[in-house]
């Protein structure tokens, strides 16, 4: 039987139960297995913030990461995703980055050496905002 990998996670369970020195894989096998409510999408914007004080790593991305029109260039960056949006995707590769997949990361850094992990914001979602109960401040019940 072909079993496939696509988004990792046979390959990260192995690595996870094998590796030792440090949680990298247990992190991103619990964030795979996560629902996509769970798994929020993140900007080229954050990610190029984020990533200015930090040199030449990896980010990390159990998730999708999208376009923003907001910043107008955008630096080199070596991108691991499950997903990448079509304009982020044209605009990291134009900028001379790279976009690499979980499998291809785990060859390359099994412990995660050289890499920050990041995540977008859980309460972003359109649907918070009218979360909540009469009479609670900040809500719109």
């Amino acid at each position: 039987a072909v079993v496939s990998t696509q988004s990792g996670h046979y390959g990260r369970g192995f690595l996870s139960r094998r590796t030792t020195g440090g949680n990298f894989n247990q992190v991103i096998l619990r964030r795979l297995f996560m629902s996509r409510q769970n798994r929020p999408a993140l900007s080229l914007a954050r990610i190029t913030r984020q990533m200015k004080s930090r040199g030449d790593k990896t980010v990390v991305v159990v998730g999708t990461v999208t376009d923003d029109k907001r910043i107008f260039e955008v630096p080199k960056l070596r991108v691991c995703a499950l997903r990448v949006t079509e304009g982020a995707r044209t605009r990291i590769i134009k900028a001379g980055g790279t976009i690499i997949t979980f499998e291809q990361l785990a060859v390359e850094s099994p412990l995660g050496q050289n890499t920050v992990l990041m995540q977008g914001r859980r309460n972003a979602r359109e649907a918070n905002r009218h979360f909540g109960a009469p009479g609670l401040p900040k809500t719109h019940a």
